[in-house]
This record gives structure tokens, sequence and C-alpha cells, in this order.
């Protein structure tokens, strides 16, 4: 029981939920979190599987970059066109496009807001320092898609040096003696043409250019293949090792050179090369005219890479040297010689020729879904690792019961007594939970059964949650003299005097949760939910369930009275859903009678889940700006999981909030509050809240 106290206020006040109520209030996006979530979006919500209610720095930072993520592809991203285009062009084609929108995304995402580029950079030094990034090993379609991302990000974002450099490696090995080649042209494209990106689609057209430069690579490598082999005078010349990119310049290729055919065609290539119509073509021609301008190239695009990637970086920057000696040696040997020196330069790529590789890369498949720096992935391991009780992190933790966090909490304070402005009534679910109907004549059959017992509470508990009126100073051009305003006078600002004027602020925020389970249920409550009875029977004894609903309109009046912005709600699993929505810090207090009349149609079910139902209205109550919080729980202290509702307990306490327990009924339980240390009050039905209340309030209560 030791590890459920372990939690802290700033963990929890600055924690997920806190950081969700704000983001979903800032964006009007709803995030869903349920114990069989996986991390995605549907372009409307955004969906998590469930969290302890405290993380580690690490775990909250990867959390906060999936939400900005996901929040970045609902906001800036074409889901349904990216789907489209995945069905159309297969599976390398959707993870390229998915890692230039990334990148895309990112950058709007950052622009829009400087917290979302902290995490996305916190988030890539998290998962390198992890190793659970996707670093190109597994193929070499993976390893393309990786590095343009990698590529884009560098110059920008210094996190992404170090998983560069790895990627670079695997890039290398991959393509081997192609690599700089490869990679030369890879890079010209990102560099000219990813600045045009401003949307899905044109992340698209790029993915598109890429893979028609591919294409044209290993065409263009086939096509001087296949004249070698028809012109046996062709195999005395340069090997295919420096054809494909040695880094020759074009004053000794051209002189090297016995083929006038193929130095009118490399000449034809390197005038396409400087086209920008998007042609196949242009980044693709590697001959005599274009192979020279390429090597001289590659050197300052390894500048930005390879100087800074280790195994990878020295294997690019010898390769200019190795591949001029391949050449020379195959062109003192025969033929078969030649065809030994292109053998051994693409050992490195198993000696497969580039339109293999590149052949490879298009019909590739099994990619996946994960991102290259997933984020999601991350959150997902740490809920199942918490589920099962592998994780040393989260010792003695439990996950979070399922929610939804919409942002809607309250709105501006209204009139002083009358809660806030606006409220549930208009809309259907509020945090994913229902509102409950309302019940006009049963409402007011506990009225009248109250008497003057709010008023009499009332009066005893206002010194203790009353609202506090406070001076506000502001300054002005006249009122009285400030002195810590004087130097203004040599700034020219005549705005020296200050004014005060009483503020009424609420010092607390009140949260009722009310239990709603069969066990509070008689046999009049249960034929009164199936629609049998309309009314109270007066002569009857008033069961659990009808002293708890009356001490809740009593609640209801005492708050009313006083100011203090408060929320109801209730809970019973018999409708499928756990928490129903009686009275919102937006609603006023007529309506929230109506509907605590309406709480008696709605009650049953086989356990009393009040651990998950603290949660509920704790994660709510959190995010008010009310100085001073406080929960009552009406329960008759039975819950269905002691270790659960103690633990939310405590959450809900180390956030800032006193929770108090009302135990009503006759046959109540309390030993677990008592082991626990937690507060509580007892009352055998509603006449007996009040009495209860007024002798002990204060210490309930400070």
């Amino acid at each position: 029981m030791t590890a459920l106290m372990s939690f802290s206020k700033n963990a929890i006040t600055q924690g997920w939920i806190s950081f969700f109520r704000v983001l979903a209030s800032n964006t009007g996006i709803q995030f869903v979190f349920g114990s069989n979530e996986q991390p995605r979006t549907d372009g409307k919500r955004v969906y998590l599987p469930s969290l302890p209610v405290t993380l580690t720095m690490d775990d909250l930072d990867l959390i906060k970059a999936f939400g900005f993520h996901e929040v970045g592809h609902i906001q800036f991203s074409d889901v349904v066109f990216f789907q489209a285009f995945a069905a159309k062009h297969g599976d390398f084609a959707r993870f390229l496009l998915n890692a230039l929108d990334d990148v895309y995304m990112e950058y709007k995402q950052a622009g829009a807001t400087r917290e979302a580029e902290i995490y996305f950079r916190r988030k890539a030094s998290i998962l390198f320092k992890r190793e659970q990034f996707r670093d190109g090993s597994e193929s070499v379609a993976e390893a393309v898609a990786c590095y343009a991302l990698c590529y884009l990000r560098v110059d920008r974002w210094s996190e992404y040096r170090d998983p560069l450099a790895v990627i670079e490696e695997n890039f290398n090995k991959h393509f081997g003696a192609h690599a700089d080649h490869v990679r030369g042209n890879l890079n010209d494209i990102l560099i000219n043409e990813f600045p045009n990106v401003q949307s899905t689609q044109d992340a698209g057209s790029l993915t598109l250019r890429i893979i028609a430069m591919l294409k044209a690579l290993g065409e263009e490598e086939e096509k001087k293949e296949e004249a070698k082999q028809d012109d046996p005078q062709g195999n005395g010349q340069p090997s295919p090792a420096g054809d494909s990119g040695s880094g020759q310049d074009a004053s000794s290729a051209e002189s090297n050179s016995g083929n006038p055919d193929g130095q009118q065609q490399g000449a034809g290539q390197g005038s396409s090369a400087d086209n920008a119509q998007g042609d196949s073509k242009p980044q693709a021609g590697d001959a005599t005219g274009n192979e020279g301008r390429e090597g001289e190239s590659q050197p300052n695009g390894g500048d930005k890479t390879d100087g800074q990637s280790g195994p990878g970086g020295s294997k690019s920057a010898g390769g200019d040297d190795a591949g001029a000696g391949d050449a020379a040696s195959a062109q003192q040997g025969t033929a078969e010689g030649g065809k030994d020196g292109q053998a051994g330069a693409s050992e490195a790529a198993n000696g497969r020729s580039l339109k293999e590789i590149v052949d490879e890369i298009l019909n590739a498949t099994g990619l996946g879904d994960k991102e290259v720096f997933d984020g999601g992935e991350s959150v997902s391991t740490v809920s199942k690792s918490v589920k099962s009780g592998t994780n040393p992190d989260y010792e003695g933790k439990s996950l979070a019961p399922d929610c939804v966090i919409d942002g809607k909490l309250d709105q501006q304070p209204g009139k002083a007594g009358k809660g806030f402005g606006g409220g549930a009534g208009h809309k259907e679910k509020v945090d994913g939970m229902s509102i409950c109907p309302v019940d006009v004549p049963e409402a007011r059959e506990m009225e009248k059964r109250l008497g003057r017992k709010a008023q009499v509470l009332a009066s005893k508990l206002q010194g203790l949650l009353m609202q506090q009126e406070e001076a506000e100073s502001f300054t002005t051009t006249r009122g009285q003299l400030g002195q810590n305003h004087l130097y203004r006078l040599g700034l020219g600002d005549v705005r020296v005097f200050t004014q005060s004027e009483e503020v009424e602020r609420p010092t607390t925020a009140v949260s009722v949760v009310v239990d709603l389970s069969s066990s509070t249920q008689d046999e009049a409550d249960k034929k009164f939910a199936k629609g049998e009875k309309v009314q109270f029977e007066a002569a009857m004894a008033p069961s659990t369930l009808r002293s708890i609903l009356e001490s809740v309109v009593l609640l209801e009046k005492v708050f009313d009275q006083i100011g203090c912005p408060r929320e109801v709600l209730g809970f019973a699993p018999k409708s499928g859903e756990l928490m129903s929505m009686v009275r919102c810090f937006g609603d006023n207090t007529q309506t929230a009678i109506n509907r605590i009349g309406g709480l008696r149609k709605m009650a049953g079910g086989g356990h009393t889940p009040i651990g998950e139902a603290v949660f509920h209205a704790g994660r709510r109550l959190l995010t008010h700006e009310a100085n001073r919080k406080v929960m009552f729980v009406l329960t008759d202290g039975a819950p269905g999981n002691v270790e659960k509702a103690v633990e939310m307990t405590r959450f809900c306490e180390s956030g800032g909030i006193r929770v108090v327990y009302l135990v009503i009924g006759e046959k109540v339980r309390t030993d677990w509050l008592t082991t626990a240390g937690i507060p509580f009050a007892v009352a055998k039905s509603c006449s007996e809240v009040t009495p209860a209340l007024l002798a002990e309030a204060k210490t309930l209560l400070m």
C-alpha cells in the first residue's frame, strides 16, 4: 500500500490529465483513453491506451509529444488522401509519405505552438537514447524513408544528428557501392523540392518524385550493363563501380572513355539534370558527362550527413579513393577482371545491381504502421507493462480508469451565488459522461422534506467554504499616487496612479460524487426504476438511496447559498456507462435539483466502483481554478475494490483535493476508511447528515 502514496502534487497538476484538458480545450479535439485502445487518430478524435495517473518525466514528455503529433495530423494532414495514396501506390510509398508528411506537419505544429517543438525534440532524444526508433536496419526501403526524415530535420533540430548517423550507416550497407550516388540524388531532391511542400498532397507528389528518381537510376544502370555486353571493347573501360558514383571528375572520365555514344548520352542526361520539370531522368544521369558533376557535389552533401555519422561517414568519405582505384585496376585487366572488380565493389550490397535494389524497394511489403520516431508505440509499451506489473518505474501502481477528455469544464463566473454560466444542458455528453435526465415531480418531493435544513447547514459551512473578497489593484491616470510607479515619469508614461476594486473570488470548488449502486436500493427503489411507482410513499422509511439523494439536494442548496462552484456526478454500472453528469460547473441550481430527481431511475448495477468514480470527479476538479477543492463522496461505504478506491482517493488528495466520505445508511462499512486514514462522517439517514456535518465540519474540511 505504500506505493499508492507516492503521488506528488506537481506530478499531478502538471501531468497528462491537465495537459490533455488544456490541449482539448484549445483545439476542440476529444482524447479517448481506454484499456483496449491503440494510439491513433481517425481525423476527429485521438485514441490512447489507459495510463497510470502519474508518469515519469521521460514518459510524460513522450505522451505530450504524441498528443501534439496527433493533433497536428488532424489540423494539418489530409488523412483521407493519405489512405487513398497508400492503397494506390503500395507499402513503400505509404511509409515514405508518412515520413515526409510527419516532417511537414510537425514543422507546422511547432510554428503554431512553441511548446510542441520542445516536446518533438525531446521525443527524438528520448527514443534515440532508448533505441526505440526505426534505424533503417530492417530493409533498404525502411532505410530510404528513415534517411529522408532525419536528413530534412537535422539542419533545424540538432537532436536528429545522432539518429541520422546510425540511419546513414545502414543506408550505406544496403546500397553498397551505389550508396553515394543514390544519396546524392536523394539529397538534391529533398533540398530543392521539400520547401515547396505545404500539404499532404504536396508530400505525396514529392514521394512519387523520389520513387521516379530511384526507378530512373536502376534503369540507367541496366542500360549500361546491356551496352557493355553488346560492345566487348566497353569491358576495358571504367568499371560499373566507377560509373555509379566513384567521384571521378568529368574531364578524367571523358579522357578515359572511348565510346562517343556514351559521351553523347551522358551530355544529354547532364542537361536534363538541370531541368526542374519533374522528369524522372534529371537525377538519374550518371554517365560520364554528368558523373563528374555528381562526384563533385557529393562531398558537400556528405558534410551535412557523413561528417557526423561515425562509421557511416568514414565509409562515404573514402568512397572516392576506393572507387578510383577499382576503376584503374579494371582498366588494366581483362573483361573477366572487370566483372570481378564489379562484384567486389558491390559486396556490401550482397553483389546486387542497383536495379535489383530499387525493385526490392518498390515491391517492399510489411513495413508496418510504426513511424520512424513513434511516440505512440512507447506509450503503448508503458500501458502494457504497467498493466502486467513488469515496469519497475511504476511498481505498485495501476492504470487509471478509461476516460474521455473533451476540454469542456466551465465558463466564466456568473453572478455571486449562482455558480457559473453555460453548463451541460445543451449537449448530450460531457467528457464522455451522459447527462442525467430530469424528474421534476421527484425533485419537488425531496425539496419538501428538507425544510430549512439547508439554511442551518449553510450558515455553519459558510466560513469554511465562502467566497473571498479581494482588492485588485491596477494602474491608471487618476486615483491614488503609486510610489512604485514613479519611474514611469522618466519614460513619459503618466500612469503613475493606482485604483483598486473589490473582486469576489470563489475560494472553494466542490465536487459531489453520488453512489447509485444496487446496494443502496430497496424494493420500492427497484420498482420505481422499472416505472412501476412514480413517487415516494410517505409512510415508508427512506432507503439508503433516497437518503443519499436527499442529502445531495441538501448539499446543492447549501453550496448555492454559499456561492461555491460545484459539480455533481452519479455512478452506477446499470446503464452500461459508469458515470452520469448531474450538474457541471456551468449549470444553475434548479437544473441540478431537477436532474437529482432523475437519479433514482439511474440507480442499479451489481458492484460499487468508488475508485473509478473518484478518479473521474477528481480529474475534472483538479483543473478548476479555485484555490481550494473539496470532494464529497456519498455512499454506503462498500466499494467493489478497496485498493482501487484508496489509490484514487490518494491521487486526489495528492493533487490538493480534500476528499470527505459521507457514509449513509443503516448498514455501512467504514473499516477501510479508518485503516487508510481517510476523513468520513456516518449518518443513518438524510436527517442525520446535517448534525454530522455540523459537529465535524471543521475536522472534515480543514
